[in-house]
């Protein structure tokens, strides 16, 4: 687990206020906790901090703390980073005082390496399941990461937790829940457009024949329409007589 050392000071005061002014001048206001210790108030450089963080590379990192200028003997790990959540700019920080001899529970992220088979061959589909996991060791064993090769996985391919072996650390995880897989990729198939229907029926995108084309249903004439129709001759011959 790599190390760094921060300069910090103790603050009196605290407040939403006085966390306004800290970071309005440059600083981000902090609190130290430990087992059965009275919580510290802190406040460092945002520049320092930023400038740590990034020569370091993660935040499972074993700090130092100096405060007032002088080694405290005090070694934290960070509990929490709080980011503004508008711009995600950072806005406070919980230290956790540690002993070297004591186990902690700290989440360590999963990093995938390589291209895998059943994605470079096959069109397949990585599946990134679980992306960390909380781990139980002593602080000069915190993983900084855990790198899990997908290279070799093909289709229904997977690494599961109990696959990820770890000298000196406990997962704290269901040893059976899968942390990668390869899928088969997605074919989504069109519908045929339907060329045929049953007899009787019009096929999908054909017109109805019309009135008099070959395939034209006959009309029908009901009983009742036949007699209208035969009135309405009787009738007109009835006028031609007359006349």
């Amino acid at each position: 687990m790599k190390e760094i050392t921060l300069e910090v000071s103790v603050r009196d005061k605290s407040g939403k206020g006085v966390a306004r002014k800290l970071r309005a001048a440059g600083k981000i206001p902090a609190v130290v906790y430990g087992k059965d210790e009275k919580p510290i108030a802190i406040e460092m450089e945002y520049n320092d901090f930023h400038t740590a963080m990034k020569n370091s590379g993660g935040e499972n990192l074993l700090i130092n703390l100096n405060v007032d200028g002088s080694d405290s003997g005090k070694k934290a790990i960070i509990k929490e980073l709080q980011r503004d959540p508008v711009d995600s700019h950072l806005i406070h920080i919980d230290f956790l005082h540690i002993s070297m001899t004591e186990k902690i529970k700290v989440t360590v992220p999963i990093v995938l390496e390589g291209t895998a088979e059943g994605v470079k061959n096959f069109g397949g589909i990585v599946s990134w399941v679980i992306r960390s996991v909380e781990v139980l060791c002593l602080p000069k064993d915190i993983p900084d990461k855990i790198t899990l090769d997908v290279t070799d996985l093909k289709i229904h391919d997977s690494i599961h937790v109990k696959e990820m072996q770890i000298e000196n650390v406990e997962i704290l995880e269901n040893e059976e829940r899968t942390v990668v897989s390869v899928i088969p990729p997605t074919v989504i198939k069109e519908d045929e457009v339907e060329v045929e229907g049953e007899e009787g029926e019009v096929a999908e995108g054909e017109a109805a024949p019309a009135e008099g084309e070959e395939g034209a249903e006959p009309e029908v004439i009901s009983e009742k329409k036949a007699e209208d129709r035969q009135s309405g001759k009787d009738d007109k011959k009835g006028k031609e007589e007359k006349k």
